[in-house]
């Protein structure tokens, strides 16, 4: 467990900076989630958890923000690029405030992969303790059932990038949705198209003079609409839960 937790560390304090860019197609594949993100927390208090670089803050409107990670360098980028919000030094599976203290509580871009199961569960007990009663919070994790993650589950969920080889812990649905006790699922759904290469549409809108951003992420909204169709409802390489606490 120290281990993965030490890789991880390693990982996020190598690509801090280029944060954007080396998940960049994944982050344009972000549109179904940042709609539910903005339908259940505009407005709201909010912690974000693993909040990395803070990105979020671009995608919605919280009443009030706190961003929480345990990455030094990840959180100076935050407070680089952010430097009127709250970003906080902390583990997700031990969170440093009170009870009651938020109206919701984000976890995207799968950071609870990051996590064996057990830590999983303890992150899940924390969230809905720091949660008001009737609170929200949004998890996410990787899809097990996704044919797209398929090298990675047969590599026994080993992934290298950046040269640093670290184990990810994703889900079924199935299992996702019985990690979360203590609170009602208000949606459970796959997202992420995002194996799609991005590099001849790039070239393509380049010599169309055209946002190959705006371009990818309009198909990233299109395939998203598989999340309609039974066959292919659980295609997505990641997943997301809206939840309420009990």
């Amino acid at each position: 467990m120290i281990a993965e937790t030490q890789q991880s560390q390693v990982l996020y304090s190598r690509l801090a900076r280029r944060y954007d860019s080396v998940f960049e197609r994944a982050i344009l594949a972000e549109g179904r989630l940042t709609s539910f993100v903005r339908r259940h927390m505009d407005g709201r208090s909010v912690l974000d958890l693993a909040c990395g670089n803070g990105r979020w803050l671009n995608r919605f409107a919280p009443g009030g923000y706190v961003g929480l990670d345990l990455n030094d360098a990840m959180l100076e980028q935050a407070r680089e690029r952010y430097p009127y919000a709250s970003f906080v030094q902390g583990d997700m599976t031990d969170i440093p405030f009170p009870d009651g203290s938020y109206e919701g509580v984000v976890s995207l871009f799968g950071a609870m992969g990051h996590l064996p199961p057990e830590r999983q569960r303890r992150m899940v007990k924390e969230v809905r303790r720091v949660l008001v009663e009737g609170g929200t919070a949004i998890f996410t994790n990787g899809n097990m059932w996704s044919p797209f993650n398929l090298p990675t589950t047969l590599k026994s969920n080993r992934v290298k990038l950046e040269g640093i080889r670290f184990k990810v812990h994703s889900a079924t649905p199935q299992s996702f949705g019985g990690l979360l006790e203590g609170f009602s699922i208000l949606r459970l759904e796959s997202y992420d198209f995002s194996y799609l290469p991005i590099m001849p549409l790039k070239l393509l809108c380049s010599l169309m003079n055209r946002d190959y951003r705006q371009a990818y992420g309009g198909i990233m909204d299109v395939l998203d609409q598989c999340s309609y169709v039974p066959m292919l409802r659980w295609f997505g390489k990641q997943l997301f839960a809206v939840c309420r606490k009990n």
